[in-house]
């Protein structure tokens, strides 16, 4: 009699596995049938909203569907990722990424997502932070700027995208690298700190390169925080190059799905956006854009977000953010 229940237990289990990818399998093959959000944590007009409406415009292609652009701004991103860590788990809504934040932010805040909420697909963009002015402004150069924060500390004002995002943590590394103490100002998103610079509310803007470069000669870059001078904007000098080799930082974007996934529904995801990432009529409108691409696949993503994560825990806490 044991035995006999111990097999109508095991067949019952057998079966139930077998439904359950047989039901994973057929979900995954009529995937998508109806239209796909993504989530994008910032204002409208921003860098990341004016990328993810590229992708957008060319899903449908790729898809089979439309995509749709869901705007949460707020938190430096935390308003919309706090929302995408309660969506269903089914594909049907994405969030595009930015990294840092999503790694930096759950370990100096109460976030209601970690960094495992995330469920990468494709990585599509690398923009590093720059440090710029108004073209009017007296600041002409990175030394002007340190040597005004010293003569008078506390008091320059430096706008970007939110609390620990790439943006704050290139500030927090050049107060920490020339001694200096700004007021760092933080906004809902990088088209608010713009408007704050632009406005004269603030004195310098910590943005993203593609804004900046979309700005032309209403703002004066000061340094770029990338490893060499880019091809985007060669005249920008790096901190690295001004004395500074530690001041290196990027807001990188993605597209992820919320954790608990389908494997196959991931899987039909990648293989369609790294074929809309190849697409030479999208990729000559991102460059137009100013967005410059750094395309990984899910293996790859997967890996650097792992790697990264243990780099900016580091990072916080040499600077003395976390213990």
């Amino acid at each position: 009699m044991r035995k006999i229940i111990k097999l109508f237990f095991l067949s019952c289990v057998v079966f139930t596995l077998l439904s359950g990818c047989s039901n994973n399998q057929g979900v995954a093959e009529s995937f998508p049938n109806k239209s796909i959000q993504l989530v994008v944590a910032y204002s409208p007009g921003a860098a990341t909203d004016t990328q993810a409406r590229i992708i957008a415009k060319y899903a449908k292609k790729y898809l089979g569907e439309e995509m749709v652009i869901v705007n949460k701004p707020g938190g430096g991103g935390q308003v919309g990722w706090n929302y995408f860590s309660s969506v269903k788990p089914d594909g049907y809504i994405l969030s595009a990424y930015n990294l840092p934040h999503i790694i930096t932010q759950p370990l100096v805040g109460d976030t209601a997502y970690e960094v495992e909420t995330f469920d990468p697909i494709v990585n599509w963009g690398g923009d590093p932070t720059v440090f710029a002015v108004r073209s009017e402004s007296n600041i002409q150069t990175l030394e002007d700027l340190i040597a005004l924060a010293k003569r008078e500390p506390g008091t320059l004002t430096i706008g970007n995208a939110g609390k620990f995002v790439g943006q704050h943590l290139a500030i927090l590394l050049l107060e920490n690298a020339a001694s200096i103490d700004v007021e760092d100002v933080p906004f809902k998103g990088s088209s608010e700190a713009i408007s704050s610079l632009l406005g004269g509310h603030t004195e310098i803007l910590a943005g993203n390169l593609s804004d900046v470069y979309r700005l032309g000669d209403e703002v004066r870059p000061l340094a770029i925080a990338s490893e060499e001078r880019h091809p985007f904007a060669p005249d920008i000098p790096t901190f690295k190059e001004l004395g500074y080799p530690d001041i290196i930082m990027s807001t990188d974007r993605g597209i992820a799905a919320r954790e608990g996934t389908p494997e196959e529904i991931i899987s039909k995801l990648e293989s369609a956006f790294l074929k809309l990432l190849d697409d030479q009529d999208f990729l000559a409108e991102m460059e137009q854009a100013g967005a410059d691409m750094l395309i990984m696949d899910r293996q790859q993503v997967t890996k650097e977000i792992d790697q990264r994560s243990k780099d900016y825990k580091q990072l916080l806490e040499s600077i003395g953010v976390v213990d």
